[in-house]
């Protein structure tokens, strides 16, 4: 964004944003319905205080861009929160059902603000790179479904006839990220329009504002979870091939976009879902990479039962092996060291009997008889 001089305008020629990402889709983008949103959901009487007691802080202005050609009106692109907030003052009936702390506030004001200071820019892509380091990669990040939808009005200004990892790469420059973190959020972002579009796939409760976001995009990460849903596939060499959903979604799996709604996001009666913590996404990556395992977790089975069917638990096993060994030959090192100690011989013949244990029943495996 150029350098721009602060100047003032009147509160009545603001408007409200409709582009804002943080703005739910569903959301109409009436200035009522806009006000009506901000002033209920995101802790507005506390920023009304604030400008109630010391006025509007003229060092971070509004940054404003032409409704139309006619420049009658401005658009808010950042800032919209301090709008709302400065016009409640003024007016707290502005909101379809306001507080009696809002209405508290507005009538102890010591400040009215009428006069706003701006930058006016010329248009939305010339505030656009300032915002990203601002909500992106800055000190006043939003929410994960924020930034990609930011990310993907970025992504619609590139150059369209620029490769799509070359136009991620350039959204990546102008905000200073990476590119895999740009194709993950927008990834994610073109999974979740599938989503919305089918109604949440009928989910009780789940909506635009109580999807969490976050897991749905670590999901996504995970190379085995895309490939289920249709991000990844292989071509006819085994070689894993990237699908650019956010430009195509059609291949795009929806029936299994639909499992993994429910897997993630449904809860049973205790409040649980069949995925659980996030931390659990790594036996979910296993289980739909594994025919049999996904049978069972589709039958019912819960996650880790399901898990115990692939591969991945082998792994697991000798992960687990290597760092006892690794700690063992540590503990052995300082043995000549230490004195005595009751608890560290019985601590030691619990290690030796485990080890035992896990020996024999490996040599069972093995078909030899012999004791270990």
């Amino acid at each position: 964004m150029k350098n721009r001089d602060i100047t003032t305008m009147d509160l009545g020629d603001l408007i409200l944003d409709p582009e804002n990402p943080r703005l739910p889709e569903s959301l109409k983008r009436s200035q009522q319905s806009m006000i009506d949103y901000i002033a209920t959901t995101t802790s507005i009487e506390e920023l009304m205080e604030a400008i109630a007691e010391n006025g509007f802080f003229p060092g971070e202005p509004l940054i404003v861009v032409p409704e139309d050609e006619s420049k009658k009106r401005y658009l808010v692109v950042e800032g919209n929160r301090r709008l709302t907030a400065v016009k409640l003052i003024n007016d707290p009936s502005l909101c379809s059902s306001p507080g009696e702390r809002m209405r508290e506030i507005s009538n102890g004001s010591k400040h009215y603000p009428k006069r706003i200071p701006v930058v006016i820019c010329d248009n939305r892509l010339e505030v656009l790179p300032y915002l990203g380091f601002r909500h992106i990669t800055g000190v006043k990040q939003w929410e994960p479904l924020a930034k990609a939808r930011y990310m993907e009005q970025l992504f619609q200004h590139t150059d369209k006839r620029l490769s799509v990892k070359a136009r991620y790469s350039e959204i990546a420059r102008t905000i200073g990220s990476r590119r895999d973190h740009i194709k993950r959020s927008l990834d994610a972002l073109s999974v979740y329009k599938v989503i919305k579009d089918e109604d949440f796939y009928g989910v009780d409760g789940l909506t635009d504002e109580s999807l969490r976001f976050s897991v749905l995009s670590t999901a996504l990460a995970d190379e085995r979870i895309g490939k289920f849903v249709g991000l990844v596939h292989e071509d006819a060499d085994g070689n894993i091939i990237e699908s650019e959903a956010i430009v195509d979604s059609g291949n795009l799996i929806k029936p299994a976009i639909n499992e993994l709604t429910h897997w993630l996001f449904e809860k049973d009666r205790k409040g649980k879902t069949k995925v659980g913590e996030s931390r659990n996404i790594r036996f979910l990556s296993a289980v739909v990479a594994n025919a049999k395992a996904l049978v069972a977790f589709r039958g019912g089975s819960p996650l880790k039962i399901a898990y115990q069917l692939t591969s991945d638990l082998t792994e697991d096993f000798m992960e687990l092996l290597y760092q006892a060994e690794a700690l063992l030959v540590e503990a052995a090192g300082l043995v000549a060291t230490v004195d005595y100690d009751d608890d560290a011989l019985a601590v030691a013949k619990r290690v030796f009997n485990n080890a035992r244990l896990i020996g024999k029943a490996l040599r069972e495996k093995q078909g030899d008889d012999h004791d270990f």
